[in-house]
């Protein structure tokens, strides 16, 4: 029987990228924003890797059966819930119009939506509505005006509870875009305060079970219940602990120290450090896609005469990297499967292909100095790896070094903080064009479970809308550009069904790998800890656990 009560603690190191719905991107801001921002459609929380999509602000799934989806598959028809309420001073239904304007905030040119592009290539007139707002000064009263009274003939509030939703062509994964946390309702309150701003947090709102009600950068965040939110209203969350607090600026060892003593009850934004037979904490792990690590290769770097740029390095590094070293950095036996291509296995997609094998995963140094020195360089080259200063980072850092360096690659390690890994580096597209760095690793979880191959190829990889001197590249890292790649994720993302999307997906995974865009290393198990007073705790849609779901054992 659940217990209602207790204050859920999180333990971790870095800091959420944002409260504002319209731009956070990182896996653990998801963990909270499941507290208090709330879309047409989610995915329930399950214990058994199910994926489900449900409705949530929407009364019911669309569907064509019942007249919801037109018959060209182009057209949503959403009824809102009833009952679903903004904390303010006299709790405010949540409307229709309240969602159109959440959808609208995506393209603001202060904080743009990392992923844009899923929604500017399937809504209709977004991308003209976007590229228009990109044009606005970046000022309260400006921004509003544009919002409220700009064209978006794809997005139409026709009451306070029915939106329609009019799309470029049939989409087959718009409703599971449409559960990201970027597609949340906005209260009226928010055209008053800039986006991603101190003041928009001061002011933020919510019409989920719990508010943010205190948040000091890199020291602590607190949500307590919302006192407006009804459990009638929402069939995807719970309201069973009173507060959650997130202890931030802890080492990885330092948080899951306290897990397993008990003083927190689950870790934040760290792997744990512990393994489970060193720990009283109840270990979890979750196979849900999670490409960690991958090598990624900035293409545009002049650094050695532009040698990442050229096809026959990126090749060579495909064959110097020792996977195996590289992923044991995270657990012997590996936490994991090696990768060899983007797509992970029990993904609809997935075709298995290694367009490089070498035994065990180990590597050839010899075939990458031989493409080392077809591409010009017989005695090797210098790349500059940066990679983030904690957790496991360091180490794997070391072992993609000595791994390269049997290749004749010397390879000049930078460590650079949590916080400023992306904000400061991958985000600023001038510091690749620069040459800071050549190569560092990453990894990316896909942006929701099931049909999910966009998520891994289309942020990533479709350059069709950016330019060479774009200030950033959102999420395309490694600024590879290919026309041909371009066009199969664009066929993907327009097909009529899942299984023409996916052929397509396909080739564009094997399109990528043989034009050597990033060594994949590990498809890893996500992990984390909680501690033993803590019941149903659930690992999809995130890994980290819903908060809303979680109930606490009372202490002995």
């Amino acid at each position: 029987m659940t217990r209602r009560g207790g204050t859920l603690r999180y333990a971790g190191r870095g800091e959420v990228d944002h409260l504002d719905t319209v731009c956070a991107n990182y896996t653990a801001s998801a963990v909270v924003e499941r507290a208090y921002a709330r879309q047409l459609v989610s995915h329930r929380s399950t214990d058994d890797g199910t994926v489900e999509l449900v409705a949530d602000l929407a009364e019911q799934l669309p569907t064509r059966e019942r007249g919801d989806v037109s018959g060209d598959g182009r057209s949503y028809t959403f009824t809102l819930r009833d009952g679903a309420c903004w904390n303010t001073p006299e709790p405010r239904q949540v409307s229709a119009y309240d969602m159109a304007r959440g959808l609208r905030r995506l393209g603001n040119p202060v904080a743009r939506c990392p992923l844009l592009s899923y929604y500017t290539d399937t809504i209709e007139g977004m991308r003209a509505y976007c590229e228009g707002f990109a044009r606005v000064p970046g000022k309260v009263d400006a921004l509003a005006e544009y919002l409220e009274g700009a064209e978006l003939p794809g997005i139409e509030a026709l009451d306070e509870r029915t939106l329609v939703i009019r799309l470029l062509h049939p989409t087959p994964d718009f409703l599971d875009m449409m559960t990201l946390p970027f597609a949340s309702a906005a209260p009226e309150e928010y055209l008053r305060h800039l986006p991603a701003s101190a003041d928009f947090d001061a002011h933020l709102l919510s019409d989920g079970p719990y508010v943010p009600v205190c948040h000091v950068p890199g020291e602590q965040l607190v949500l307590e219940r919302n006192p407006a939110w009804r459990q009638d209203s929402d069939p995807v969350r719970g309201q069973y602990v009173d507060r959650i607090t997130v202890t931030l600026g802890l080492s990885q060892r330092e948080a899951s120290r306290r897990v397993d003593e008990g003083t927190a009850d689950a870790l934040w934004d760290v792997a744990p450090e512990l393994e489970s037979t060193e720990t009283s904490a109840v270990r979890v792990s979750a196979a849900n896609g999670e490409l960690n690590p991958c090598l990624l290769i900035n293409t545009m770097s002049p650094n050695e005469a532009g040698a990442t740029g050229r096809l026959l390095v990126r090749q060579a590094l495909q064959y110097a990297v020792d996977k195996r070293a590289v992923a044991s950095v995270y657990g012997d036996p590996l936490p994991g499967t090696l990768a060899t291509q983007l797509l992970p296995p029990g993904n609809p997609a997935h075709t298995p292909f290694d367009l490089y094998p070498t035994p065990g995963f180990r590597g050839d140094p010899d075939r990458a100095r031989r493409l080392l020195a077809e591409a010009g360089y017989p005695d090797g080259l210098t790349l500059r790896m940066i990679h983030r200063d904690a957790g496991h980072h360091p180490a794997v850092a070391e072992a993609v070094r000595t791994g390269l360096a049997r290749a004749g690659i010397t390879v000049l390690l930078q460590a650079v903080g949590q916080a400023e890994f992306y904000a400061g580096y991958l985000d600023v597209a001038d510091r690749a064009r620069q040459g800071v760095w050549d190569i560092t690793t990453q990894g990316w979880l896909p942006d929701w479970q099931g049909n999910n191959a966009r998520s891994y190829l289309q942020p990533h990889f479709d350059s069709s809308d950016l330019t060479a001197d774009d200030a950033t590249w959102g999420v395309c890292y490694g600024f590879y550009r290919s026309a041909e790649t371009n066009r199969l994720i664009r066929s993907a993302t327009t097909a009529e069904d899942h299984a023409t999307a996916d052929a397509y997906y396909r080739q564009a995974d094997r399109r990528i790998m043989a034009d050597a865009a990033v060594v994949p290393i590990m498809y890893q198990d996500s992990a984390t800890l909680h501690s033993r007073r803590v019941r149903g705790f659930t690992s999809f849609p995130n890994y980290l656990g819903d908060p809303t779901r979680i109930w606490l054992e009372a202490e002995a």
